[in-house]
């Protein structure tokens, strides 16, 4: 995570990581007692391998630069897992049916209380891109994003304890996470994997890498053709941060 420390606007991401690190050491530990009674827990077999499948499909999207946020339907994974043309699949779940989920990604975002002083600039983000002029759509999101991590780098955080002994309760009966805790889990995985992500911190004197990148795009540097996919990948991001940021404020709240 070096990167951050060369740039001081990320210093907003510092807090929320804290937490989410605190919910990946629940996994994990979950995951141990699971081991641990495996043999007890006959029926939780089923359960887990779904999970499993699941989570390599995570992964495999990050790997891909992709912070999916909705709650990855089962199906979905499997045809990840399988080996399926990920940004293929991605493309049809958020631009088919007249974009659908799409439309929807782009009201929650603009609905959150993190973007109301932004609208301007978020209202001239989403004309841009339903204009198709995506590289001027990224380039005002990667603002926006700097924005709204500045706003919320003085939240209070927490450690996520109340989420290990829910976690660890549900596997105790057998129960599958719900959606916020795969949502939660997805992003957490997105943030270990920051510096392979689209705000990594590329070299300008080198080669412009292939897939979009915040330096390139912010600085003037780019030369790439940016598509409605870069759009998604950067949205995605902000919508996971805002979504940290409030699970964060929440927990918070509810420990006042």
């Amino acid at each position: 995570m070096s990167s951050l420390n060369n740039d001081g606007v990320w210093s907003g991401l510092q807090g929320i990581i804290r937490g989410i690190e605190a919910f990946a050491t629940a996994l994990e530990k979950a995951n141990t007692w699971y081991q641990d009674n495996s043999e007890k827990i006959s029926e939780y077999l089923l359960v887990f391998a779904d999970f499993s499948v699941w989570s390599i499909a995570v992964d495999k999207l990050i790997e891909r630069q992709i912070v999916f946020t909705d709650d990855l339907p089962q199906e979905l994974a499997t045809e990840i897992y399988n080996g399926a043309d990920i940004e293929r699949l991605i493309s049809s779940y958020y631009f088919e049916n007249n974009a659908q989920n799409m439309e929807q990604l782009i009201n929650r975002c603009q609905h959150y209380e993190q973007i109301q002083k932004y609208s301007e600039l978020y209202a001239q983000i989403i004309s841009a891109y339903h204009m198709n002029h995506c590289l001027l759509a990224c380039i005002g999101l990667f603002s926006l994003i700097d924005g709204v991590l500045a706003d919320v780098s003085d939240q209070t955080t927490t450690n996520f304890k109340s989420r290990l002994n829910i976690v660890k309760e549900k596997i105790g009966e057998s129960k599958k996470l719900n959606e916020i805790d795969r949502k939660t889990f997805c992003i957490y995985r997105a943030f270990k994997s920051f510096d392979s992500s689209i705000f990594f911190n590329s070299d300008l004197s080198k080669e412009e890498p292939q897939r979009i990148n915040r330096h390139w795009d912010l600085h003037g540097r780019t030369h790439r053709e940016h598509d409605k996919i870069d759009f998604l990948k950067v949205l995605l991001w902000l919508d996971a941060i805002i979504f940290m940021s409030r699970q964060d404020l929440q927990q918070s709240e509810e420990g006042e």
